[in-house]
C-alpha cells in the first residue's frame, strides 16, 4: 500500500475505532439480495492481495511517523496475514455505482478473517480494487460462503461431492483414486483406478486414467494398467481388452444459470486399429488358430455422461443433505477377436444359441459394436456433519470414532438404464479416514453385450484425506 493512499483517506479515521480490535471476528452472513461474491482463483491476483495486507501491516505500526502524528485516533487494526492456500472471497454491492469492494473474506473455508468496507481502502488502492472487480479478466468462481447463516452450513457447502473436480483436501488416497493438488499452482494431478460415476468401477473401466485438473475441468490419458482393489468376485475382465491408450475429459459448471445446480460432463475414448475383416462364425477361430481367451474380447470405444446435480429441498431427520443427479449416459463397446499376432478382427456375434441354432448378433447386419443411450439417475445422502447418533454413543468400543468436519455416513444409489445399479455406503471414523462398501448389480436384459459385465459384484474400499 502506497503512503500517499494513507494521506488521501483521512475521512476513514472517523470509523477506525469501530474496527480496532485484533480479536477473532464474528462472522455475520450477508444478504444475498444486496451483494454478490466470488472467489479469486487466479494466483497472481491472490498474491496481489497477500502483499497488500503485508504492506498495510508494515505501515500500520507505532514506528510509522505518519500514524504517530494523528493524536487522539486509535491505531488501525493489524490484519492476519493471508496464506497461499487461503480461500479469497471478494464481496461487492449489487447496486453500487462505485468501483469499490465492500468486504474481503479470507480463510480456510470455515473460519474467515474479514476486512470490512472501512478498512478496504487502507489495504487496497483504488487501482487494485478496480482490477479485482473486473472479474472477467481472471479466473474466478461464484461463492455463497458469505451468505450462509452458520458455520455448519459453511462446512456442508465445502464438503466435496463425488462429482467435484476440486476436492476439499489437497491430498486424497483411496482404493479408487490418488488426488494431489497444488494450492500455489492451482492445478491438481489425478489418478483413477476405475470410474464408478459412469457405471464402470474397478477394472470394469478397462484402464487407469491419469490427468491434470483445475477447479472446473480435467483432461488426461487412459492407459492399459487395470487396478481392481478389494474385489471379491470374478469380473470376467479377461474379456475386456486393455492394450491401447485413450483420452478423457471432465467439465463442471457450478451454479449453472444462477440456479444453484451444477452441470457435469465426462467423455472418454480409446485408440485402437480398425479392421475390415469380419469373424462371422466360430469356424473363423479354428481356421485362424485363435486362442480361446482371445476369441471374445471387447474394447470400450467411447463413454459419455451428461448430468446436473442439485440439492433437493427436502428435510429428513438426521440427514443434512440430499442431492439428486439426473442425466444421460452413452456407451459404445467394440467387439473383436485377436490372433496370435495381436491383429484384431471384427466380431458380429457373442454366443451361439443352440435352441435356435443361430448366432446371437450385436444388432442388425454386420455390426461389430453395441451402442447404448441410457437414462442416468443418482441420489446422494449424508448424515449431519460432526454428529454421531446417540444410539452409537452408548457403545464404548466405538469411542474411536471422532468427527468434527465430516458426516458419519454417506450413502449413494446410482442407476443407469440397460447397464447397472451401483450402491455405495461410506463410514467416516474420523475427519481423515473412511471405509466403504460398494455393491454392483447388472441390469436385467441389459443391451450392452459382450459377456464382460458381471451380474453382480462387491468392493470394499478405504480412503484417507489430508492437507499438506
Amino acid at each position: 500500500m502506497k503512503i500517499k493512499s494513507l494521506v488521501s483517506s483521512k475521512i476513514a479515521f472517523a470509523f477506525v475505532f469501530l474496527f480496532a480490535s485484533a480479536d477473532a471476528q464474528e462472522v455475520k452472513s450477508l444478504d444475498k439480495r444486496k451483494f454478490i461474491a466470488w472467489t479469486v482463483d487466479h494466483m497472481p491476483y491472490h498474491i496481489l492481495v497477500e502483499d497488500a495486507i503485508i504492506d498495510y501491516n508494515t505501515l500500520n505500526t507505532l514506528e510509522n511517523p505518519r500514524i504517530q502524528k494523528k493524536k487522539g485516533v486509535k491505531k488501525l487494526p493489524i490484519l492476519k496475514e493471508m496464506r497461499a492456500d487461503d480461500l479469497l472471497i471478494i464481496v461487492q454491492q449489487k447496486k453500487s455505482t462505485k468501483n469499490e469492494i465492500h468486504e474481503i473474506w479470507y480463510g480456510n473455508g470455515l473460519n474467515f478473517d474479514i476486512i470490512p468496507r472501512e478498512i478496504v481502502d487502507w489495504v487496497l488502492s483504488q487501482d487494485i480494487q478496480e482490477a479485482l472487480i473486473e472479474k472477467d479478466q481472471y479466473l474466478n468462481s461464484p461463492s455463497d460462503v458469505v451468505f450462509f447463516e452458520s458455520e455448519n452450513q459453511r462446512l456442508l457447502a465445502s464438503y466435496s461431492s463425488r462429482f467435484s473436480l476440486w476436492k476439499q483436501h489437497n491430498f486424497l488416497l483411496s482404493t479408487e483414486e490418488l488426488y494431489l493438488r497444488s494450492n500455489l499452482l492451482q492445478y491438481s494431478a489425478n489418478f483413477a483406478f476405475g470410474n464408478t460415476l459412469v457405471g464402470l468401477p474397478g477394472s470394469l473401466f478397462g484402464s487407469t486414467s491419469m490427468g491434470v485438473g483445475t477447479r472446473n475441468s480435467e483432461i488426461g490419458i487412459r492407459f492399459p494398467a487395470p487396478i481392481n482393489l478389494l474385489s471379491f468376485k470374478d469380473l470376467k475382465d479377461e474379456k475386456l481388452l486393455r492394450e491401447y491408450l485413450g483420452l478423457y475429459s471432465k467439465v463442471t459448471i457450478d451454479n449453472m444459470f444462477s440456479t444453484g445446480a451444477a452441470f457435469h460432463a465426462q467423455m472418454g475414448f480409446s485408440f485402437f486399429p480398425r479392421s475390415s475383416t469380419i469373424a462371422s462364425d466360430t469356424t473363423f477361430f479354428s481356421r485362424n488358430d485363435i486362442d480361446p481367451k482371445d476369441r471374445y474380447v471387447n474394447i470400450i470405444d467411447m463413454y459419455a455422461l451428461f448430468a446436473a446435480t442439485f440439492e433437493a429441498p427436502v428435510k429428513i431427520p438426521a440427514i443434512s443433505r440430499v442431492t439428486f443427479t439426473p442425466g444421460l449416459h452413452y456407451m459404445k463397446v467394440a467387439h473383436r477377436t485377436k490372433d496370435k499376432d495381436d491383429k484384431l478382427y471384427n466380431r458380429t456375434f457373442y454366443e451361439y444359441d443352440y435352441a435356435t441354432k443361430s448366432y446371437q448378433r450385436y444388432g442388425d447386419g454386420d455390426k461389430s459394436s453395441t451402442k447404448e443411450f441410457g437414462l442416468y439417475g443418482r441420489v446422494d445422502l449424508m448424515t449431519e456433519i460432526g454428529v454421531i447418533p446417540k444410539f452409537l454413543q452408548q457403545y464404548e468400543f466405538l469411542d474411536f470414532i471422532t468427527l468434527s468436519k465430516v458426516p458419519l455416513f454417506e450413502l449413494s444409489l446410482q442407476h443407469i438404464t440397460n447397464l447397472n445399479t451401483i450402491t455405495s455406503l461410506a463410514v467416516n471414523i474420523n475427519d481423515n479416514v473412511s471405509f466403504s462398501m460398494t455393491t454392483y448389480s447388472g441390469a436385467e436384459g441389459g443391451t450392452v453385450q459382450g459377456g464382460w459385465l458381471p451380474e453382480k459384484n462387491l468392493w470394499l474400499g478405504v480412503r484417507y484425506r489430508s492437507d499438506f
